[in-house]
């Protein structure tokens, strides 16, 4: 064990001592004074730098067991080319990022909102700290425990807004996806023996930095990219190893990085299922056709081994998975199924990619000893697509769970040039492969005017969604809110759509909360959010003039308007012209609700409830029951 490794264990236990410490101050009032010592932001919280310390020197010694078990040696070529990529990569989001005037909402802004809030839970004492990670990590689909933990060391630091957090993480992430793509390429380099080496390396690492699938969710402030360094270790730890012989070292950082992925994001468990499957099959079939009774051992022993390890501390989280009818809630981002989520694909790689996957991939599965490669890269792509699309569709973000499989078939395509005979015609096709990389980045970057066939360059663009105007008129309007009302979601707003949505109030000026704990986020996704009981509890109610549409907003939105006329039940208590074309209205409620207010959105949202009863009549005949006996 490294002095690294020993210091970890250190920390985890100076940590669990306080941990105890604050379970019994939580049952005992008179603990609680010395409990605090330590807790807030003045400047850090001190038990968080701890533990988000004991976080990054861990994922340390754990890349550095893994390097070595895979005996990953760094050349003074391969320094050099990675610090190429990880300076040409951090010069372009520092241009792109850096006083970047924009708002960060919906998945955008998710794990920013979990980073603030982490803070926010440990500064109420490590033991609410620690069970609100837990619980997050168990029932959320997005987990604070990993991302959220690693980058705390490095944003406590700053000025944490959006914007820092997003640069934060647009520096420090690919950096770590660069080194573990390095040490997959590392791999194959020893195993494969192309004939150049440093071409190999070189195109491999040219290719991962300039795949706009890696990099568009990141530059719009989602971290999700980190599921992909851990999954390229996957491939490197499993790639080459048939378990004929024991490796517990290796075995344990392959747990290890299963677990690290299954927590980074609910998508990314596709990557793992599919992974260990084509892995399992080809372990199975190779120790079968060899007579190697012991290499199938030993894969059933890891197996049970890792879902003790790794499944049962995640067992709420599976159960969650297993029991939600994900195409139900979600059935509103279904939007056309497997064959058009493959055509989707096919949009966001672009055919100049595209061809040169394909290419890598055949001339893996010409090679006998690259076969597996080849069907591990192709099928492991399509078996995750039809496994995400049976909860959802797949946005960009939810993409880069199949990206590992993209750039295992691009190192193939590495490994043709690299074979080439003749120094000058490996050179020349690595060369070209590397600026059409280049300006097929730079096309949907933006940086420079680049013409070419739509189809051929990767159809992703980077921009901002929500770059903002109206940050003045929206302090106003929340300025209003905090005058007019009081308690917890005591204002609704009915419109949810991309320009205007309780989202953009709320997020307004983070990492100030104070606005969430008085307008709720709203309803939205007919599948996941219920009927919105504050239409009938708020003091005020918000909407906009045009009405910003999104699903079923629009049909409550006319609901409440023909509650306003008919019944008279609200009065417009303030107007606000947004600057943009948009007018934000907000109602004042005047009289109590009624079962005849109810009886509007029954009507109107008779559809909806038709295919989500459990979200619309449940939350109604509560509601019905609650205002008769009102009234």
């Amino acid at each position: 064990m490294t002095r690294a490794e020993r210091a970890v264990l250190l920390l985890l236990c100076v940590f669990a001592v306080k941990f105890l410490f604050s379970t019994a101050a939580h049952f005992v009032p008179a603990l609680q004074g010395v409990d605090m010592l330590g807790s807030g932001r003045h400047p850090v919280d001190v038990w968080l730098l701890l533990l988000s310390c004991t976080a990054v020197l861990g994922t340390f010694c754990l890349y550095r067991r893994a390097a070595k078990v895979l005996d990953a040696r760094l050349t003074r070529f391969d320094a050099v080319v990675l610090i190429i990529c990880i300076a040409a990569s951090a010069v372009f989001y520092l241009h792109a990022m850096a006083g970047r005037q924009s708002l960060y909402l919906w998945d955008n802004a998710t794990y920013y909102n979990l980073q603030v809030r982490l803070e926010s839970n440990f500064a109420d004492g490590v033991f609410t700290g620690v069970g609100s990670t837990i619980y997050k990590t168990w029932f959320n689909d997005y987990a604070p425990l990993v991302i959220n933990l690693l980058a705390e060391l490095f944003f406590m630091f700053t000025a944490r807004t959006a914007n820092t957090f997003a640069l934060l993480c647009a520096l420090l992430i690919p950096t770590l996806v660069y080194y573990s793509a390095w040490v997959l390429l590392a791999v194959l380099r020893r195993q494969l023996q192309p004939r150049a080496p440093r071409v190999f390396t070189a195109l491999g690492l040219a290719m991962t930095t300039l795949l706009p699938l890696l990099h568009i969710a990141l530059y719009r402030g989602m971290p999700d990219l980190l599921g992909v360094a851990f999954a390229l270790m996957l491939l490197a730890l499993g790639i080459g190893y048939d378990f004929t012989a024991p490796a517990p070292a290796r075995l344990v950082s392959l747990a290890a990085f299963t677990g690290l992925l299954m927590l980074t994001r609910r998508s990314y468990m596709f990557t793992v299922v599919a992974f260990f499957v084509l892995y399992g099959v080809w372990v199975l079939a190779r120790a079968a056709l060899q007579k190697q009774g012991g290499a199938a051992l030993r894969l059933v022993k890891f197996a049970v081994a890792s879902l003790v390890c790794v499944g049962v501390p995640l067992v709420p989280m599976f159960w969650r998975i297993v029991k939600a009818d994900y195409s139900d809630r979600y059935a509103t981002y279904q939007t056309g199924g497997f064959l058009a989520e493959l055509d989707h694909q096919r949009v966001y790689l672009g055919y100049f990619i595209g061809i040169l996957f394909v290419l890598g991939v055949l001339y893996a599965l010409y090679k006998k000893q690259t076969r597996f490669l080849a069907v591990l890269s192709a099928s492991g792509a399509v078996l995750t697509v039809y496994l995400v699309t049976k909860v959802q569709n797949m946005d960009d973000h939810q993409s880069l769970a199949v990206a590992p499989f993209y750039l295992l078939g691009l190192y193939l395509f590495a490994l043709l040039a690299a074979n080439l005979p003749g120094k000058w015609l490996r050179g020349a096709l690595a060369a070209l492969v590397s600026v059409g990389c280049a300006i097929n980045f730079a096309g949907c970057s933006l940086l420079m005017p680049v013409t070419l066939p739509g189809s051929w360059y990767s159809g992703l663009f980077f921009f901002v969604d929500n770059e903002r105007t109206d940050i003045a008129e929206i302090a106003e309007v929340n300025d209003f809110l905090r005058a007019n009302c009081e308690g917890e979601n005591s204002a609704y707003m009915i419109c949810h759509g991309l320009t205007y949505s309780a989202d953009v109030f709320r997020a307004a000026a983070l990492p100030d909360e104070s606005i969430r704990a008085i307008l709720p986020y709203g309803a939205v996704n007919p599948g996941n959010d219920a009927f919105p009981k504050e239409l009938f509890t708020a003091q005020i109610v918000l909407t906009c003039t045009p009405f910003d549409p999104n699903n079923h907003t629009e049909k409550i939105n006319s609901a409440f308007l023909e509650n306003v006329e008919t019944l008279q039940c609200f009065e417009v208590a303030a107007e606000f012209d947004m600057g943009n074309g948009y007018t934000i209205t907000a109602y004042r409620r005047t009289k109590a609700p009624t079962v005849a207010e109810l009886d509007t959105y029954r009507r109107w949202l008779a559809e909806e409830d038709a295919q989500f009863p459990y979200n619309f009549s449940a939350v109604w005949d509560d509601l019905e029951n609650q205002l008769a006996n009102n009234g």
